[in-house]
């Protein structure tokens, strides 16, 4: 009897819990983030870390930022600033300062939900470390290719770190069949330029930007981006397939060079995995030199060299199946306008 009793009290518990109403949800987020630490990088770079990701606009506004002597009062502006992949981080490139303590302010910082800081504030001293990093293309206008160009118009580039705006100029590009304007427009960050270009009608043409220009630190490009503008409604979507054959050795960072054989004028770079096959892409048909370089791991006094003339006239898929031979050779028997971008390539691409 009792037994049944209890039985019927824990039943009449269990109804009566589960018609009971649900707990509300748990509150929003309405906490502003905060600075958890500041770190020096290097004597141009300073990182922030937060307690949680913050939004993608309010980590850019230079504004938000503050560098301050104690001593004097003295405020120093930050170069730039932006937001890591991660979410909860920021790099600030910052002018090269004295060794003593500094304040940094971080004010009106907002999270993904919007809440926004007030001000933190945290001290460090600067490292005297060198910048190594290479700087990055962040933006290209056109991105990679575009039809329909104007004849007379402007690129623009946007870099992940401030450049040295005293040395960059039109040796850190190669062109085809366009000019472009020896006076650069840079932002007051100098993290973007824009440079005027002159493209020749019907043609093809081709911005080559260099892994050459240099950050604040010297620290050149750390690859190569090619543009391609056209005033033709479309590209040619031809394809050029080359197998590299006769290697008879190590090889190490190969590029193939795309060019008309009159004047060696550029058309396409490659960088050519371990399978020897590569492809150009949207080229014309016409008669090319297609050129092979490669670095010998076991021999530094010459380079692996392959040159052919080729008569590039696509099949109903628009494609081309060639090869090119390719043999150990001194360096002065290889034209040195590849020679010169080739060395830039292997150095700067390649050091990251």
């Amino acid at each position: 009897m009792r037994k049944t009793k209890w039985i019927g009290i824990l039943f009449l518990l269990s109804v009566f819990l589960c018609c009971g109403k649900k707990l509300p949800p748990t509150s929003p987020d309405r906490w502003a983030p905060k600075v958890l630490n500041v770190k020096p990088e290097d004597k141009h770079h300073i990182r922030v870390f937060f307690s949680e990701r913050i939004d993608t606009i309010s980590p850019q506004k230079l504004r938000n930022y503050r560098i301050v002597n104690p001593e004097t009062a003295e405020t120093t502006a930050i170069i730039y600033a932006e937001r890591t992949k991660k979410g909860d981080e920021v790099l600030l490139t910052i002018p090269e300062l004295e060794e003593r303590k500094y304040v940094l302010q971080i004010l009106s910082i907002r999270d993904l939900k919007g809440n926004k800081m007030k001000i933190a504030e945290r001290g460090f001293t600067p490292s005297k470390d060198l910048d190594t990093i290479s700087p990055l293309l962040k933006y290209t206008k056109p991105s990679r290719s575009l039809t329909s160009a104007a004849l007379d118009s402007v690129i623009l580039i946007r870099f992940s770190e401030p450049m040295d705006t005293s040395i960059a100029g039109l040796m850190d590009f190669v062109t085809t069949n366009i000019v472009l304007d020896t006076a650069f427009i840079w932002n007051a960050t100098l993290t973007e330029v824009i440079i005027h270009y002159r493209l020749m009608q019907d043609k093809v043409g081709k911005i080559f930007i260099l892994p050459r220009m240099p950050d604040l630190s010297g620290n050149p490009l750390g690859e190569l981006r090619i543009l391609t503008l056209t005033t033709h409604d479309t590209i040619p979507k031809n394809r050029m397939s080359i197998r590299i054959t006769r290697i008879e050795g190590k090889t190490k960072e190969i590029y193939a060079f795309l060019s008309f054989p009159d004047t060696r004028m550029l058309q396409d770079i490659v960088s050519v995995d371990t399978t020897f096959e590569y492809s150009f892409y949207f080229a014309s048909p016409d008669t090319y030199l297609v050129s092979i370089i490669a670095e010998n791991p076991d021999d530094t006094t010459g380079f692996w060299w392959g040159e052919e003339k080729i008569l590039f006239f696509p099949d109903t898929t628009r494609s081309m199946d060639l090869s090119v031979g390719v043999e150990f050779r001194d360096r002065k028997t290889i034209p040195y306008q590849l020679m010169d971008v080739f060395e830039l390539l292997n150095k700067n691409v390649n050091r990251r």
